[in-house]
């Protein structure tokens, strides 16, 4: 696998619509025909620029922002997926909440032990307000997090009956990994974890039932608190590899090369464990551009629907595209375990191929229920006037222009004769169907 060098656009390795689409795919979920023209004529760098800066949030966004307290205030866990995925379709900032998900992933918590809707939402602000900031504070928040202390247990800890659920995830799930550790270096740190209780929603800390006294962890000896087990974790020589290799695994490869993990871990210590700055180095590497990287990672269902949405300015039902991606196997605020959810090929079998294949029927017939795809606006934006423009124009926008010889015969002999609406909406049903499409 190539390295983290910069890549320089050449005859050989082009700026050009695969880049494009693969970087705004996996930085950006999609991006509309506009989006890809503008990065084409802006170059990588900037591209990845603006990625990592965002844009101004447009009012349809934050019409949603506005709704944050009264939907907390209902409890309705199927509202509050419904108000993320709409989020997630209509930020001018889609690389930070593309980082939200991922974050809720690597830190996950489900509503089923939580039981709090309220507390998920605010446990997923928090992930927003350090997207892309830098993991040291990330830890430490996540650590006072209220949903966080219910899902792990830490409001049952106390002085001489610590629970080590939230020390174990620490370091096995969150930090370092497993063998970096030892049962004891939990049991100690599981110590300074104590005198956490939630209250009216809010973490709260009681000096009174806290483990004040000295403590053995990861090698180091101290009266230590939460905040000092983060910076112990920061610290060790395992914690900048272990969230090297699930960057990379999220934005390069599902097996990354040992050499490119210790080059990203090297650039996360030196950026002080930067999400932002480590970013900025990975999506303009020769490594996140290479052959090996390209179409590598089979999307999950939120980038799946996510993406298409995007890419075809789809209005969409919040709460019904929230099911529709339970059913695809990502229920939002859900994952399966604290583990998270397994991904790659776990994502795709008979019923969730299904419930793929219904979400691209419902965008691309126009179902106001669902989802509906202006036809009009994407024949005018792409200056479509007949069927073979149509297929040319799903092919370029979903498929990078390169959909395979066997698809663009069996595509264009099936829109043969339609008016351009009609074989629109078939090219971009096939598209969104297609084997290739469920790469990232």
């Amino acid at each position: 696998m190539s390295s983290l060098r910069p890549y320089v656009p050449s005859s050989a390795a082009p700026w050009d619509r695969r880049r494009t689409g693969h970087l705004l795919r996996r930085a950006a979920f999609g991006a509309t025909e506009a989006e890809v023209r503008r990065a084409l004529a802006d170059g990588p760098e900037a591209t990845v620029g603006r990625l990592i800066s965002g844009e101004p949030q447009p009012a349809a966004y934050l019409e949603l922002d506005a709704l944050f307290d009264s939907l907390r205030a209902t409890g309705s866990v199927e509202n509050a997926r419904g108000w993320w995925v709409l989020r997630l379709v209509r930020s001018a900032h889609p690389l930070a909440t593309k980082m939200t998900v991922f974050w809720h992933d690597h830190f996950a918590t489900s509503v089923q032990k939580v039981d709090n809707a309220g507390l998920m939402l605010k446990q997923l602000r928090l992930f927003e307000s350090h997207a892309l900031g830098g993991f040291g504070p990330l830890l430490e928040a996540i650590s006072k997090d209220p949903a966080m202390i219910l899902w792990l247990d830490t409001h049952l800890s106390r002085k001489g009956a610590p629970n080590e659920n939230y020390a174990r995830e620490l370091f096995e799930l969150f930090a370092l990994g497993v063998g970096h550790y030892t049962e004891r270096d939990i049991q100690e740190a599981a110590r300074a974890f104590t005198g956490w209780r939630v209250r009216d929603g809010a973490a709260v800390f009681n000096p009174g039932i806290f483990d004040d006294g000295e403590k053995s962890v990861l090698g180091r000896t101290g009266r230590f608190g939460a905040e000092d087990l983060v910076r112990l974790v920061l610290e060790h020589e395992a914690c900048a590899p272990f969230l090297a290799r699930k960057l990379l695994e999220e934005f390069v490869h599902p097996d990354p090369s040992a050499e490119l993990v210790a080059a990203l871990a090297k650039v996360l210590r030196e950026a002080d464990y930067s999400i932002a700055e480590a970013l900025r180095v990975l999506l303009c590497s020769e490594a996140f551009f290479s052959d090996e990287a390209y179409r590598s990672r089979i999307k999950s269902p939120v980038e799946y629907a996510v993406g298409a949405a995007r890419a075809l300015g789809a209005k969409l039902h919040g709460p019904q595209t929230g099911a529709a991606l339970a059913k695809m196997g990502q229920k939002l605020f859900e994952p399966p375990s604290v583990k998270g959810w397994d991904g790659g090929r776990n994502w795709i079998n008979s019923a969730t191929m299904l419930a793929r294949m219904n979400a691209a029927a419902v965008l691309t017939r126009g179902d106001s229920a669902g989802g509906a795809i202006d036809v009009a606006g994407l024949l005018a934006g792409g200056a479509i006037i007949d069927a073979t423009g149509a297929c040319d124009f799903a092919f370029n926008l979903l498929l990078d222009g390169d959909p395979g010889e066997a698809l663009a015969r069996a595509v264009r002999e099936q829109t043969a004769g339609q008016d351009a609406a009609s074989a629109l909406r078939t090219s971009l049903y096939a598209a969104l169907v297609s084997p290739v499409y469920q790469l990232a």
